[in-house]
């Protein structure tokens, strides 16, 4: 043996000359390849000034003196370059790249490329210490997952994986600060997506949930800037077929369209900005019917329902159903939120009460937990909602007014006037009047008379003036019969037009 089998280092041989050569020799080859660190990697040509004990891993394609050393290691030793042959296993530091590589036979390759498989784990902190609950931990700044495209073997594909034992379970990813939870995704207790935040880690809202079967989302606490319907009726105070100018009301009688005083009454006002003060009771009966078209159920029992003002002025304590529960005072839109109850299944009285003068506007019940901002509806429709509760009959705008529709002189007592209304009520109405007296010409103030078109003149009463219906009022119809205690004057069978003075009234009603 003339060198050793894997260092290749020259030994000595028996009587050998100038034994100090071959030492010499072998000790450059240790102080070369042990410990070996190496400048640069993959290097094609020598440097044009290496300084000695330089060393350099030769890579493909290599010209000049490094031609044909292919994957050698290059040393700069007393002036020329030497070469030595790396064998599998060798390791070297690239000092470039602060890089470990090991020669695996062919080529050299960095450290982590050696191990193509990793199996059976039992923990892995990266930059931090795994434990038992977090098996995979990792302290670090930026994560980055890549798809393996097409021309490197792969599909071009990314579908991160992750999976649960049961139903019950919880997947998700968790959000969190200072390591207590503020947002949560995933199948959260069941199979439907779901989203849900936290202030505090502790209490979680469910901000949006996707039916696993139907793929239909829900927001069970509602979309900012996205109102839903108001269930108050006239909630701005604009419709006002009754023509309440503001003041006291008491307990029971209808004000601006849709509210009436509460229980010991109430003093109330409307200023041009439409902002409402309140002292006392004010009340709206809500219709059990609209259950059906908000929630999809026969009655609001069970439901949560909210009641908000914008403004309110002083705490406002309100009642919804059977339920107390008080909007605090403050600027912006303020609210309270109430369930009812599962035996609540009829209407809803909403009422206001406060004790002292609260000034607010915009007042707004709706289905859900939360406010959401009002929104005004057109004061035609809103008015035409209020005519299904109330309406007066129409009339024309002269003075004095005219009935719209024809009337006829039936019989020596009575005078007919079929009406058709416009917006059919919510029930069979009840007739109510202003309490008008008749007159046997031109009416004026609270009057009412009667003109016979075909006659030109004017009906006279003999005796007292009664107001019904020829049979009982439809939603849609009603049959006005004036009836004299005697008589009326002119020719039975004489069709004309009743005429109003500026205070009188017909109406009807089919209020909650």
């Amino acid at each position: 043996m003339s060198s050793t089998p894997h260092l290749a280092l020259p030994l000595l041989a028996a009587a050998q000359a100038q034994k100090h050569v071959t030492h010499n020799e072998a000790l450059a080859s240790l102080d070369a390849l042990v410990q070996l660190a190496v400048k640069e990697r993959d290097r094609t040509a020598p440097p044009t000034s290496p300084a000695e004990g330089d060393r350099f891993l030769v890579g493909a394609g290599a010209t000049g003196v490094f031609a044909n050393q292919e994957g050698n290691i290059a040393l700069f030793d007393l002036g020329i370059w030497r070469f030595f042959t790396p064998r599998p296993g060798w390791i070297a530091y690239v000092e470039a790249e602060d890089l470990l590589v090991i020669f695996d036979g062919n080529a050299w390759k960095t450290s982590g490329s050696v191990l193509e498989q990793i199996h059976n784990l039992q923990r892995l902190g990266i930059g931090t210490t795994a434990d038992d609950l977090n098996r995979l931990s990792a302290k670090l700044n930026a994560a980055l997952f890549a798809a393996l495209a097409a021309e490197e073997g792969g599909t071009g594909d990314l579908r991160f994986v992750l999976n649960k034992s049961t139903e019950a379970n919880v997947l998700s990813q968790l959000y969190q600060r200072g390591f207590s939870g503020r947002a949560e995704t995933g199948l959260i207790g069941s199979d439907d997506f779901g989203i849900r935040v936290s202030a505090d880690g502790s209490q979680w809202h469910d901000a949006l949930l996707v039916d696993r079967r139907t793929g239909v989302a829900s927001f069970p606490c509602g979309l900012a800037d996205v109102p839903r319907p108001n269930l108050l009726i006239n909630s701005a105070f604009l419709v006002n077929q009754r023509k309440f100018s503001g003041g006291v009301l008491d307990a029971g009688i209808y004000g601006f369209d849709r509210w009436k005083g509460g229980p010991g009454g109430c003093t109330l006002s409307l200023a041009a900005d439409g902002t409402i003060t309140l002292s006392g009771a004010l009340e709206q009966v809500i219709d059990v019917a609209q259950a059906a078209a908000e929630i999809g159920a026969a009655s609001f029992a069970g439901a949560s329902l909210t009641l908000s003002a914008d403004d309110p002025s002083e705490p406002l304590p309100v009642v919804i159903g059977s339920k107390t529960a008080t909007i605090p005072a403050g600027p912006g839109r303020r609210s309270a939120s109430v369930t009812l109850d599962g035996v609540e299944t009829g209407n809803i009285t909403v009422r206001l009460q406060p004790s002292v003068p609260c000034s607010f506007k915009r007042a707004k019940l709706e289905v859900g937990a939360h406010a959401t901002p009002w929104v005004g509806v057109p004061f035609d429709v809103e008015e035409l909602r209020c005519r299904r509760y109330y309406q007066r009959l129409s009339v024309s705008g002269g003075t004095p007014a005219i009935l719209g529709a024809l009337g006829q002189r039936v019989a020596g007592n009575n005078i007919d006037v079929p009406c058709t209304l416009p917006v059919p009520m919510r029930a069979d109405p009840v007739l109510t009047t202003s309490g008008f007296s008749w007159s046997n010409g031109s009416p004026t103030g609270n009057q009412i008379g009667f003109h016979n078109n075909s006659g030109a003149s004017w009906l006279a009463l003999s005796g007292s003036l009664t107001v019904t219906t020829v049979s009982a009022a439809s939603p849609s119809c009603v049959a006005l019969r004036f009836q004299a205690s005697s008589s009326f004057s002119g020719v039975s069978g004489a069709v004309g037009n009743l005429y109003l003075g500026n205070l009188a009234f017909i109406a009807l009603q089919a209020e909650l």
